[in-house]
């Protein structure tokens, strides 16, 4: 699956989107190397909420990076950070630099109005120790210059009690490491340290779904109150969770709790179906498919499962629109040539299967194996 950073599609149209990347170490200590990391999260964090803008997740940048041929560690210049701002739809983007001693410590951001092609500067001093409030300081003055005249009010950057310093290194460092073992170390410390820490839970949750450990996983998810902000992605992770696992009416009243977009119908009904609720299955993924007409998947979902239920003329016009979606679909031109079989088209039933097979050999495996349910 492919992740798209494009505004047009995460955010509301009358959102200003916002891509935020690390700040620089202006110091001379490259232990603090994570902290550039670490301001550039706190501002996505703080702005996340906030209904008029849309910020691009941590995720979302470095699709975006690796898109570009980026490594995901890199500290790109201040022109490669508004071409990346450019290509990828964004309104506004945030860059900066951190200097100074634990005694002196400073934060520059910088803020580019990518339409106007205006920048300004925000500036935070105090000491190292205060890195948190220092960055939610600097966030409410970007928010006030990002939607002027809001009406979130300045304490509700400043007056929140904040993170340990030493709860948020650890779920920074986390982000850092490529060994999810040494990942899920550091966020179990931070959480052990601080809690209530909604972000850590969030990733060590995200973590172990990668290794997947299901059930530990929404162990963790569940732990998050419904007022989290990222309540819409615990949900679409803990469904997907209990679909793994197999409890599929977990699965169907969690999706059914999310807005029932394009994505959402697709795996609501996927759960029906493992569930044997094939009909409650077609239904969904037929109101998918009139969301987005475009997009292949829903008629492939439908056509499969028609296939198995034995409905050969409802599969074949299913596939077939999957096809003039997306033609070069292998499994989609194995399951018409079987369906063609079933009709009794040999001829053209061969063809197809053929086709399929130069395409890609895994479809080889269903000439002599039962389909994998969806």
């Amino acid at each position: 699956m492919a992740v798209a950073l494009a505004a047009t599609t995460a955010a509301e149209a009358d959102s200003s989107t916002v891509l935020a990347f690390p700040f620089e170490n202006l110091t001379n200590d490259r232990t603090l190397d994570w902290i550039g990391e670490g301001i550039a999260e706190l501002i996505i964090e703080r702005l996340q909420p906030e209904p008029a803008v849309y910020v691009f997740s941590r995720e979302e940048r470095l699709a975006a990076y690796e898109k570009a041929g980026i490594p995901e560690t890199a500290m790109v210049s201040r022109a490669t950070a508004l071409k990346l701002g450019w290509d990828n739809g964004a309104d506004n983007v945030i860059t900066g630099s951190f200097s100074g001693t634990a005694e002196d410590f400073h934060i520059l951001a910088r803020l580019v109005d990518m339409e106007a092609g205006s920048a300004i500067e925000i500036k935070a001093d105090g000491k190292l120790q205060d890195i948190i409030p220092l960055t939610m300081t600097a966030s409410w003055q970007l928010l006030r210059r990002i939607i002027p005249g809001t009406a979130s009010p300045e304490s509700d950057y400043t007056a929140r009690p904040p993170t340990p310093r030493s709860a948020f290194e650890n779920y920074i460092r986390a982000f850092l490491t490529q060994d999810l073992q040494k990942r899920i170390d550091l966020l179990q410390t931070a959480i052990r340290l601080h809690p209530q820490y909604g972000p850590a839970l969030f990733q060590l949750g995200r973590v172990l779904q990668l290794q997947r450990d299901f059930n530990t996983s929404n162990q963790w998810l569940q732990k998050l109150p419904e007022s989290a902000p990222e309540r819409r992605q615990v949900l679409f992770m803990t469904g997907l969770n209990y679909f793994y696992v197999g409890d599929y009416p977990s699965a169907i009243t969690t999706f059914q709790q999310l807005p029932q977009t394009y994505d959402e119908l697709l795996n609501l009904g996927a759960a029906l179906s493992r569930k044997g609720d094939e009909t409650a299955a077609l239904s969904v993924w037929n109101r998918a498919a009139t969301m987005d007409p475009f997009a292949s998947d829903a008629f492939f979902n439908m056509g499969y499962l028609s296939y198995v239920k034995g409905d050969f003329a409802a599969a074949e016009k299913n596939l077939m629109e999957s096809l003039k979606l997306r033609g070069r679909d292998s499994e989609a031109l194995f399951l018409l040539g079987r369906t063609y079989d079933k009709q009794g088209r040999q001829q053209e039933s061969r063809k197809l299967i053929a086709q399929a097979a130069r395409l890609s050999q895994r479809v080889e495996r269903w000439l002599t194996q039962p389909l994998s349910p969806l």
